[in-house]
Order: C-alpha cells, then sequence, then structure tokens
C-alpha cells in the first residue's frame, strides 16, 4: 500500500506540475511576424534635373515635366549649347524612361535613361551632307546618368 501511495503522490505532483505548465504555454500569444518596409529611392525623372556624360559631351538637362525639357551641353573643347525642347516621354518602369525629340536644326535624339543604375542609351539622327541616305547619319552613344541639384 505504500508504494500505491508513494506512486499516487508522485503521480499527482506530476499532473500538478505538467498541467500549469501546459496552460500556461497555450496561454502565451503567438508572435506575429514582422514585416518591415524597406524604404525606396526615387528614381522619378520628371520635375529633376540630371547630367548625362557621354565620351565626346556632358549634358546637363531640366525635365520640366512629361513634354517639355532644357538641355545645355559642353563638348571636350569647352563649347556650349542648349535649348528647350517638346519632348515624348514614355514611363517604363519605375527607374526606366524613354524620351524623344526633335531638335531645331533636325538633330533627332532618342534615349533609354535608367536612373537606378545611372546608364543612358542613345541614339542620335542628325544632318550629314556626306551621307547616301537621305543626307543623315545616325549612332548610338553609351552615357552615364546622374541627379544634379
Amino acid at each position: 500500500m505504500v508504494i500505491l501511495n508513494f506512486k499516487a503522490d508522485r503521480m499527482k505532483k506530476l499532473i500538478l506540475f505538467i498541467c500549469p505548465t501546459l496552460l500556461l504555454c497555450s496561454c502565451t500569444k503567438k508572435a506575429e511576424p514582422v514585416t518591415t518596409v524597406i524604404p525606396t529611392a526615387d528614381y522619378t525623372l520628371i520635375g529633376h534635373k540630371g547630367k548625362i556624360t557621354f565620351p565626346e559631351m556632358t549634358a546637363e538637362v531640366y525635365y520640366e515635366n512629361d513634354s517639355i525639357l532644357h538641355w545645355k551641353t559642353t563638348d571636350t573643347a569647352g563649347k556650349t549649347a542648349e535649348g528647350d525642347e517638346k519632348m515624348h516621354y514614355q514611363k517604363l518602369t519605375d527607374n526606366l524612361h524613354f524620351l524623344n525629340w526633335i531638335e531645331k536644326d533636325g538633330f533627332t535624339v532618342s534615349q533609354l535613361i535608367d536612373t537606378q543604375n545611372g546608364t543612358v542609351k542613345a541614339f542620335w539622327s542628325f544632318h550629314d551632307p556626306k551621307s547616301d541616305k537621305a543626307g543623315r547619319s545616325s549612332l548610338f552613344v553609351d552615357g552615364k546618368f546622374e541627379f544634379i541639384k
């Protein structure tokens, strides 16, 4: 009988220990998953100024709105030119922008600007009296883009 009482007493203590532990564990609130919002940079082109560095010139451009821009170029000899242009603009993604305009002298510019990675792919078409293609020539030019104040 003593052995049975000892086992029963031991069993009661074990149950009295386990029950509150299980109750405590089941009542604790489970942690909610934590969502961290990482702020992204603003790669908007419109309303900002940028500097494009090409091998033979640097261009400072103010993208006034989605149809007007002002540009100023400086070539390697220090000669400057500038103009205000009506442009065609298409935002392809948050950081990819396609632009096209025709300057007063017929120089045509098409650009794909990646404001996140700082790259520019440009296509220029221009008057060339030596060309047998309706007096025009064209070329692709790579450049580096950066925002300026």
